[in-house]
């Protein structure tokens, strides 16, 4: 009997269930499935390339998802499949004045990664002109981000791979931090979705300047709307924190 070559899988020929192999595991330790159906070997690797294959990735993403509940062995859905998922989405960015006598702002920001991990950065073509120098250069806001806890439905598969992110964005719950830097400072964050909306926190470590807040993006009249609320205050010194907000179309 052919071993395996980790990490792949084996699918039931009854049920469909399908369980990724262990370190060390192969077909020869099990006799059949939990429904009693017999069992099959398939190479991660050549699934992975047939998923890459528009023209048939979303007959058997549907499959699989709507199979998923019946899953023998404790298959690990967002493992085989959400992980194995290229994304890449742009899109355009505005931010409107605060009163008559203050411009916007307008540039795009670009969101992509595979699965749990993804990289961004967001630009605004001229505004290094009108910003400190501490606060904005022409390199924009740049980094990285990771997906701690996902809860994968179809609408999340079908959105990723029909380039709608927004979509998936808010229609998936899951939870994760991410690690940003732009011009003189750099900042974290958390966040989490539910129920259509991401809430998160951030705080950002600048030269002299420390803020600290809580944002939400929800979806508004068909396009994102990011809404901040925060501190800022001189390094070190919150006991002179002064309140703002900032809204953010995407």
């Amino acid at each position: 009997m052919k071993k395996s070559r980790n990490p792949d899988i084996i699918i039931c020929k009854k049920c469909k269930g399908i369980y990724k192999l262990k370190e060390g595991e192969s077909l020869d330790d099990f006799e059949s499935c939990k429904c009693g159906g017999n069992l099959e070997y398939k190479e991660l690797q050549q699934e992975t390339k047939k998923l890459k294959n528009k023209n048939i990735i979303l007959p058997l993403m549907a499959a699989l998802i709507i199979i998923s509940g019946f899953i023998a062995y404790g298959y690990d859905l967002e493992g085989v499949l959400f992980d194995m998922i290229p994304y890449n989405y742009t899109s355009n960015i505005w931010i409107p004045p605060k009163s008559t006598s203050s411009g916007s702002l307008a540039g795009y920001y670009n969101i992509y990664g595979q699965g749990r991990d993804f990289t961004f950065f967001i630009k605004l073509p001229g505004a290094e002109k009108a910003e400190s120098p501490l606060d904005y250069t022409k390199e924009g806001l740049n980094g990285v981000g990771k997906i701690d806890n996902i809860v994968i439905t179809f609408n999340t598969i079908q959105a990723l791979l029909s380039g709608d992110f927004r979509k998936a964005m808010v229609e998936t719950r899951f939870s994760g931090n991410l690690n940003m830097s732009c011009a003189a400072w750099t900042g974290i964050s958390a966040f989490s979705s539910e129920n259509g909306k991401i809430n998160g926190t951030f705080k950002l470590d600048g030269a002299i300047t420390d803020w600290d807040g809580t944002f939400k993006i929800m979806n508004e009249n068909n396009r994102l709307l990011l809404r901040m609320d925060y501190v800022h205050y001189p390094n070190g010194q919150k006991d002179k924190a002064q309140p703002a907000y900032d809204i953010i179309y995407m």
